[in-house]
Protein backbone atom coordinates (compact mmCIF):
# COMPACT_ATOMS: atom_id res chain seq x y z
CA UNK A 1 0.00 0.00 0.00
CA UNK A 2 1.36 3.84 -0.82
CA UNK A 3 1.57 6.30 1.37
CA UNK A 4 -1.60 8.30 1.83
CA UNK A 5 -0.58 11.61 0.73
CA UNK A 6 -3.75 13.14 1.71
CA UNK A 7 -3.26 11.94 5.23
CA UNK A 8 0.28 13.16 5.85
CA UNK A 9 -0.45 16.43 4.32
CA UNK A 10 -2.87 17.05 6.73
CA UNK A 11 -0.99 16.02 9.53
CA UNK A 12 1.81 18.69 8.25
CA UNK A 13 -0.47 21.30 8.00
CA UNK A 14 -1.78 21.11 11.36
CA UNK A 15 1.49 21.89 12.51
CA UNK A 16 0.48 19.28 15.63
CA UNK A 17 3.12 17.48 17.98
CA UNK A 18 4.27 16.78 21.23
CA UNK A 19 2.84 20.35 22.63
CA UNK A 20 0.11 20.21 20.51
CA UNK A 21 -3.25 21.42 22.43
CA UNK A 22 -4.34 18.02 20.40
CA UNK A 23 -2.06 15.55 18.95
CA UNK A 24 -3.25 14.21 15.79
CA UNK A 25 -2.20 10.68 13.83
CA UNK A 26 -2.91 10.20 10.35
CA UNK A 27 -6.43 12.11 10.98
CA UNK A 28 -7.45 11.05 14.11
CA UNK A 29 -8.20 12.14 17.52
CA UNK A 30 -5.64 11.10 20.50
CA UNK A 31 -7.23 9.84 23.25
CA UNK A 32 -6.69 11.51 26.78
CA UNK A 33 -3.23 10.07 28.14
CA UNK A 34 -3.96 10.82 31.92
CA UNK A 35 -1.67 8.37 34.05
CA UNK A 36 1.19 10.93 33.89
CA UNK A 37 3.14 10.99 37.18
CA UNK A 38 7.05 12.11 38.28
CA UNK A 39 8.29 9.33 40.87
CA UNK A 40 9.36 10.29 44.17
CA UNK A 41 8.06 7.52 46.35
CA UNK A 42 4.60 5.28 45.77
CA UNK A 43 4.31 2.78 43.97
CA UNK A 44 7.59 1.27 43.63
CA UNK A 45 10.17 -0.12 40.96
CA UNK A 46 10.97 -3.23 40.13
CA UNK A 47 13.28 -5.64 38.55
CA UNK A 48 14.81 -4.02 35.48
CA UNK A 49 12.83 -5.23 31.96
CA UNK A 50 15.35 -3.64 29.62
CA UNK A 51 18.00 -1.33 29.21
CA UNK A 52 18.99 1.31 26.95
CA UNK A 53 22.56 3.02 26.23
CA UNK A 54 22.72 6.56 25.31
CA UNK A 55 26.39 6.67 25.39
CA UNK A 56 29.45 5.86 27.16
CA UNK A 57 28.41 6.97 30.82
CA UNK A 58 24.01 7.42 30.12
CA UNK A 59 21.52 5.03 29.85
CA UNK A 60 17.69 4.59 29.88
CA UNK A 61 16.40 1.65 32.40
CA UNK A 62 13.46 0.09 32.20
CA UNK A 63 11.48 -1.52 35.31
CA UNK A 64 8.74 -3.12 36.15
CA UNK A 65 6.08 -2.19 38.95
CA UNK A 66 6.46 -3.66 42.33
CA UNK A 67 2.67 -5.85 42.49
CA UNK A 68 1.35 -3.85 39.40
CA UNK A 69 1.35 -3.64 35.16
CA UNK A 70 2.52 -0.76 34.87
CA UNK A 71 6.64 0.91 34.36
CA UNK A 72 9.11 2.83 35.75
CA UNK A 73 11.47 4.70 32.97
CA UNK A 74 14.59 6.02 34.20
CA UNK A 75 17.23 8.20 32.80
CA UNK A 76 20.49 7.33 34.50
CA UNK A 77 23.60 8.75 35.04
CA UNK A 78 25.94 5.54 35.71
CA UNK A 79 25.08 4.50 39.11
CA UNK A 80 22.91 8.17 39.61
CA UNK A 81 19.40 8.22 38.94
CA UNK A 82 18.23 11.31 36.90
CA UNK A 83 15.00 11.14 37.02
CA UNK A 84 12.43 8.20 37.23
CA UNK A 85 8.65 8.49 35.65
CA UNK A 86 5.38 6.17 35.45
CA UNK A 87 4.19 5.06 32.41
CA UNK A 88 1.52 2.36 31.12
CA UNK A 89 2.18 -1.10 30.61
CA UNK A 90 5.66 -1.00 28.75
CA UNK A 91 5.67 -2.73 25.32
CA UNK A 92 9.38 -3.30 24.51
CA UNK A 93 11.28 -6.25 25.96
CA UNK A 94 14.97 -7.25 25.99
CA UNK A 95 16.38 -7.17 22.19
CA UNK A 96 12.77 -5.41 20.77
CA UNK A 97 12.85 -1.50 22.70
CA UNK A 98 9.91 0.39 23.11
CA UNK A 99 12.27 3.37 23.85
CA UNK A 100 13.65 6.09 21.46
CA UNK A 101 15.40 9.00 22.63
CA UNK A 102 17.25 12.44 20.91
CA UNK A 103 18.49 15.29 23.19
CA UNK A 104 14.63 16.96 23.53
CA UNK A 105 12.24 13.96 24.20
CA UNK A 106 12.27 10.37 24.89
CA UNK A 107 9.17 8.04 23.30
CA UNK A 108 8.24 5.68 25.11
CA UNK A 109 6.22 2.42 23.49
CA UNK A 110 3.29 1.68 25.85
CA UNK A 111 -0.19 -0.85 25.88
CA UNK A 112 -3.23 0.61 26.92
CA UNK A 113 -6.45 -1.06 26.59
CA UNK A 114 -5.31 -3.05 24.01
CA UNK A 115 -4.23 -0.20 22.04
CA UNK A 116 -0.45 0.58 21.10
CA UNK A 117 0.66 4.48 21.99
CA UNK A 118 3.67 6.32 22.89
CA UNK A 119 4.17 8.73 25.97
CA UNK A 120 6.48 11.20 25.39
CA UNK A 121 8.99 12.44 28.54
CA UNK A 122 11.18 15.55 28.56
CA UNK A 123 14.99 14.27 28.09
CA UNK A 124 16.05 16.70 30.85
CA UNK A 125 13.31 16.48 33.56
CA UNK A 126 11.15 13.43 32.84
CA UNK A 127 8.43 16.15 32.23
CA UNK A 128 5.54 15.39 29.99
CA UNK A 129 5.47 16.47 26.43
CA UNK A 130 2.06 14.61 25.12
CA UNK A 131 1.71 11.55 23.24
CA UNK A 132 -0.47 9.59 20.78
CA UNK A 133 -2.06 6.34 19.78
CA UNK A 134 -0.47 4.59 17.20
CA UNK A 135 -2.53 3.05 14.46
CA UNK A 136 -5.91 4.15 15.12
CA UNK A 137 -7.45 3.14 11.72
CA UNK A 138 -7.29 -1.14 13.41
CA UNK A 139 -8.32 -2.62 16.12
CA UNK A 140 -7.03 -3.75 19.00
CA UNK A 141 -3.23 -5.31 18.90
CA UNK A 142 -1.03 -8.17 19.88
CA UNK A 143 1.77 -8.32 21.90
CA UNK A 144 3.89 -10.34 19.30
CA UNK A 145 7.07 -10.92 21.25
CA UNK A 146 8.95 -11.81 18.01
CA UNK A 147 8.14 -8.44 16.63
CA UNK A 148 10.40 -5.60 16.80
CA UNK A 149 8.54 -2.33 18.64
CA UNK A 150 10.34 0.53 18.36
CA UNK A 151 13.21 1.70 15.95
CA UNK A 152 15.04 4.78 15.63
CA UNK A 153 18.06 6.73 14.25
CA UNK A 154 18.36 9.31 17.33
CA UNK A 155 16.10 11.83 14.86
CA UNK A 156 12.91 9.87 14.36
CA UNK A 157 11.47 6.96 15.88
CA UNK A 158 9.45 4.14 13.66
CA UNK A 159 6.98 2.34 15.21
CA UNK A 160 6.17 -1.38 14.37
CA UNK A 161 2.53 -1.91 15.60
CA UNK A 162 1.03 -5.30 15.16
CA UNK A 163 -2.41 -6.60 14.96
CA UNK A 164 -4.08 -10.20 14.50
CA UNK A 165 -4.07 -9.90 10.29
CA UNK A 166 -2.27 -6.32 9.87
CA UNK A 167 1.30 -4.77 10.59
CA UNK A 168 1.65 -0.83 10.44
CA UNK A 169 5.27 1.06 10.63
CA UNK A 170 4.44 4.74 11.21
CA UNK A 171 7.46 7.14 11.92
CA UNK A 172 7.32 9.91 14.43
CA UNK A 173 9.70 13.04 14.20
CA UNK A 174 11.23 13.26 17.83
CA UNK A 175 12.04 16.60 18.24
CA UNK A 176 8.13 17.80 17.26
CA UNK A 177 6.18 14.72 18.27
CA UNK A 178 4.61 15.60 14.44
CA UNK A 179 3.85 11.85 12.98
CA UNK A 180 5.48 12.06 9.21
CA UNK A 181 3.80 8.77 7.35
CA UNK A 182 3.11 5.39 7.77
CA UNK A 183 2.66 2.63 5.61
CA UNK A 184 0.73 -0.30 5.58
CA UNK A 185 2.61 -3.65 5.57
CA UNK A 186 0.11 -6.59 5.91
CA UNK A 187 -0.31 -10.12 7.21
CA UNK A 188 2.75 -11.95 7.04
CA UNK A 189 4.74 -11.78 10.40
CA UNK A 190 7.83 -9.26 10.81
CA UNK A 191 11.22 -10.75 11.50
CA UNK A 192 13.44 -8.14 12.04
CA UNK A 193 13.95 -4.08 11.45
CA UNK A 194 16.48 -1.47 11.30
CA UNK A 195 17.89 1.71 9.89
CA UNK A 196 20.82 1.59 7.76
CA UNK A 197 22.35 4.17 5.11
CA UNK A 198 19.87 2.93 2.78
CA UNK A 199 16.72 3.97 4.94
CA UNK A 200 14.44 2.27 7.26
CA UNK A 201 13.95 -1.67 6.43
CA UNK A 202 11.78 -4.65 7.28
CA UNK A 203 12.37 -7.74 6.79
CA UNK A 204 9.09 -9.65 6.49
CA UNK A 205 7.34 -12.29 3.94
CA UNK A 206 9.62 -13.10 0.73
CA UNK A 207 12.46 -10.61 1.45
CA UNK A 208 13.63 -6.97 2.63
CA UNK A 209 11.55 -3.75 2.17
CA UNK A 210 13.15 -0.40 2.65
CA UNK A 211 11.79 3.09 2.93
CA UNK A 212 12.56 6.48 2.92
CA UNK A 213 13.21 8.04 6.72
CA UNK A 214 11.31 11.12 5.73
CA UNK A 215 8.43 10.01 3.20
CA UNK A 216 7.80 6.04 3.36
CA UNK A 217 8.29 6.19 -0.26
CA UNK A 218 9.88 2.43 -1.18
CA UNK A 219 13.70 2.87 -1.43
CA UNK A 220 14.68 0.52 -4.53
CA UNK A 221 16.98 -2.48 -3.52
CA UNK A 222 21.16 -1.64 -3.96
CA UNK A 223 22.23 -3.07 -7.15
CA UNK A 224 24.90 -5.45 -6.92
Amino acid sequence: MRVNRAKVGAMARARLGWLGPAIVLVGAAIAALGGWYVVHARPAAGAAIDTIAIDGRQSLVVRGESGGDRAFVELRDGDQVKWQALVPHYAGRPGHPGIAWNQTAVSVRVIRDGHAELFALAMHDASKLGGMRLAPQHGKIVDDPASPVTITDNIRSYEVVSGPDWHQLVAIDLASGKALWFRELGAEPIRAAGVDGHGVWIDQAAGRRTFAPLTGEDVPAPSR
